[in-house]
């Protein structure tokens, strides 16, 4: 398939509520579903768990309310203190400024890696759940999370084969921005935001996603796949497993 360009604001959450207001049945059942679940319930009642939530974004979004003082160019149109504007004589449509009250999100629950596992690949639990649209905060704060802070994933998503590949880099709000204590309703203009890696380095990712991880062989064969893709690309680009410790959602 043709890459898919993404572009998501991702938001970080830390949890402050007092352990154990997460009450879980632990029935007779070991089935697989019931153990992570259990771990699921297990890893949220940590009072210094951190979340992450994610919303898609379109390049349109940023810059859409830019300062009078300050217009800038983006996406080939001209920004007034009003929005963005078409050339003179051009027949492009104005694109519609950030609408945060219809912002889309999803959370993302990645578990952390196994300790003492000898495998050269990283595999741990993970869950994505959608929320509802606009403001997160109210929400947020009912479950107990409060917001932390907030950076931009910028990207390409490539499928080969069973492998998800996925080029991308982090970018940072601007030095001096006022720091915000909930989600940015406005989003400066994308060429602002600073790249967390100032080298401009980009970061590849390769992911097998298996729906039942207590399948050995579904597993077995996913390795495989991982295995012979690094190889593929070892003369371009050195592919390793990640430190479990960096994956961590846990405050230190």
């Amino acid at each position: 398939m043709q890459p898919l360009h993404q572009l998501d604001r991702r938001l970080i959450w830390k949890a402050y509520r007092k352990p154990g207001l997460i009450n879980s049945r632990s029935g007779a059942s070991q089935d697989l579903q019931g153990l992570e679940m259990h771990r699921l319930n297990k890893m949220l009642n940590g009072g210094m768990f951190h979340t992450q939530v994610v919303g898609p974004v379109s390049h349109h979004d940023f810059g859409s309310t830019p300062s009078p003082s300050s217009p800038s160019q983006c996406q080939d149109t001209f920004m007034s203190g009003t929005g963005p504007v078409p050339a003179p004589g051009s027949d492009e449509k104005i694109p519609p400024a950030y609408n945060y009250d219809n912002q889309p999100w999803r959370l993302e629950f990645r578990d952390i890696p196994e300790a003492g596992t000898r495998s050269a690949l990283t595999t741990r639990l993970m869950a994505n759940a959608s929320l509802p649209k606009g403001d997160l905060l109210p929400l947020m704060n009912a479950w107990g999370y409060g917001f932390v802070s907030e950076y931009l994933v910028e990207g390409d998503m490539f499928i080969h084969n069973d492998i998800l590949i996925f080029l991308y880099r982090v970018l940072c709000y601007p030095t001096g921005s006022e720091e915000s204590h909930e989600p940015r309703r406005q989003l400066p203009a994308l060429h602002e935001m600073e790249p967390l890696d100032k080298s401009g380095s980009y970061v590849l990712q390769a992911t097998i996603i298996v729906q039942d991880g207590s399948n050995q062989e579904a597993m077995k064969t996913a390795s495989q796949h991982l295995f012979g893709f690094r190889e593929q690309l070892r003369s371009a680009v050195r592919l390793e497993q990640a430190d479990r410790l960096s994956l961590d959602t846990r405050a230190k």
